[in-house]
């Protein structure tokens, strides 16, 4: 009688235990909130970006997925969190060309093809190149011929910022010299240009399109390697003259390395059949972000392209890294 009231015990807690466990394998995943860390404050495009998924991974998987903006050193500090998380799933973050450019400057703790688990594309921003609308510049061969002609100068919302690193590249395949005068954001750096403060801008779409629209800015390019539905009649910079020329604010969804490749395939597969949805390509397209489909392997090849086009910019001569 003992022996079975032992063995009756012993069967009992074995399934108590083996319940939670079981219900937080890979293939009920996931079974709680899902935290979704953005690097950048809220109201920005990343951070609206995030919300959209998050809401829609909620109503596709059945589990709250909450955004967490966890700011400070242009998005490192959320890569950092990302990469210390337990890889279990619930961590998850939305990550930018950033990554690529930080890893290129070597000014990482992490390495991210060590410390990170691709999950899938999500979309692209262009930038523009713009100035003021009395400028003589009209084309990108204009914008050339006048830094070869005259010391021009060109703004940022700060340091290492996509618009920064698409005027470096922009220098180093043109072969010209170019001033780089960062500003504390981008508004600071739009009004620069409107006050003949800088010459040009390679604004972001989303901020520069109301300027475009007023009449302010003359838009000259785009940086992407195909045109903006936006501004279909602006050629790209590679069309303009630099061949071969693509920069993109590139937006992505990763974990820690690690996490169950059956929770990164769950995801990828969510996420790629939000992206299809016609809610999502309305909400993207009044973000002027392109959708990306692809999953882990497409994540993986976009870094690894970013990660060595930005390492040949910041080893050319001429680039300084506080300028």
């Amino acid at each position: 009688m003992r022996l079975f009231i032992a063995a009756a015990f012993a069967w009992l807690c074995a399934g108590s235990i083996a319940t939670p466990v079981q219900a937080q394998s890979p293939q009920s995943y996931p079974t709680k909130p899902v935290t979704l860390l953005v690097g950048f404050g809220a109201g920005g495009g990343t951070d609206l970006l995030a919300r959209h998924y998050a809401k829609r991974l909620a109503d596709k998987l059945g589990q709250s997925f909450v955004v967490e903006n966890k700011t400070g050193a242009g998005g490192a500090i959320a890569v950092q969190a990302t990469a210390n998380a337990r890889a279990d799933g619930y961590t998850l973050m939305i990550g930018t060309t950033g990554i690529a450019v930080d890893t290129a400057l070597g000014k990482t703790a992490y390495e991210w093809d060590r410390d990170l688990a691709p999950i899938a594309m999500l979309g692209y921003a262009s930038n523009v190149l713009v100035v003021a609308q009395g400028s003589p510049v009209r084309t990108v061969s204009d914008l050339i011929a006048e830094a070869r002609r005259r010391h021009v100068t060109f703004g940022s919302p700060g340091v290492t910022s996509s618009m920064h690193m698409t005027g470096e590249l922009f220098k180093q395949m043109a072969g010209v010299q170019m001033t780089h005068v960062p500003y504390r954001g981008a508004p600071p750096a739009e009004q620069a240009v409107l006050a003949g403060d800088v010459d040009v801008l390679f604004d972001n779409m989303a901020g520069a399109m109301a300027f475009i629209e007023a009449g302010k800015f003359r838009p000259i390019a785009v940086s992407s390697a195909t045109r903006n539905a936006d501004l279909p009649d602006v050629p790209t910079i590679s069309e303009a003259g630099l061949k071969g020329f693509e920069t993109t604010g590139t937006f992505f969804l990763m974990a820690p390395a690690g996490t169950p490749p059956q929770v990164i395939g769950k995801l990828a597969g969510a996420v790629g059949e939000i992206t299809e949805e016609a809610e999502t390509r309305a909400f993207l397209r009044r973000l002027h972000i392109v959708p990306l489909a692809g999953g882990p392997q497409a994540v993986s090849a976009f870094m690894q392209a970013e990660v060595a086009k930005w390492k040949q910019v910041v080893t050319a001569k001429g680039f300084e890294l506080g300028k």
